[in-house]
């Protein structure tokens, strides 16, 4: 039986290196470094062995490639249920995330899941938890962070002296007296 091997010749190897840096995906990124090892001269249980995956899924990449090149490769993405909000929503409220909630009427100052989440059922009347909230304002390229406080006119000593007694009077003492 002859051993599978790539049969086309776009990509080549520098290209597929190229490719494989640039890439952002993991999944993708590790199908690239496959057909690598491939074109490299690996056979499909060695580039199985090194990338810790079945040979079969090798394979599967492996066939899939020599019928449709790159695109064939590309990962589909899962099966799951439509945004509630369509792309021009989402564009609106990435508009709106990016204003200070009381600019637009809020008495809150930052916005989080809870926040977001009252905002999209009060603008767009969709309904959605806490979570889903967190989830779509990671998808719009947002991170939690929170505001520090810092007292300006707070003394360093009368800090340290306080953590100090602090100490001596509850961390160092017997907790039951």
């Amino acid at each position: 039986m002859k051993p599978l091997q790539v049969t086309r010749i776009s990509p080549n190897h520098d290209e597929l290196v190229e490719l494989y840096r640039k890439e952002k995906n993991p999944r993708l990124k590790e199908r690239y470094q496959a057909l690598y090892l491939l074109i490299e001269g690996n056979n499909c249980t060695e580039a199985a062995r090194t990338l810790k995956r079945s040979r079969r899924t090798v394979l599967n990449w492996l066939n899939a490639f020599n019928k449709g090149g790159l695109d064939a490769i590309v990962p589909q993405l899962p099966p799951g249920r439509p945004s509630r909000l369509s792309e021009e929503q989402k564009i609106a409220l990435k508009d709106d995330v990016l204003h200070h909630p009381r600019d637009l009427g809020y008495d809150f100052s930052n916005w989080e899941g809870k926040t977001v989440a009252f905002h999209v059922s009060k603008r767009f009347d969709v309904e959605m938890s806490v979570r889903q909230a967190q989830r779509l304002l990671h998808q719009l390229g947002f991170t939690l962070q929170r505001p520090r406080y810092y007292f300006q006119k707070a003394d360093p000593r009368q800090q340290d002296d306080f953590v100090r007694e602090f100490q001596k009077k509850w961390v160092l003492s017997d907790p039951t007296t």
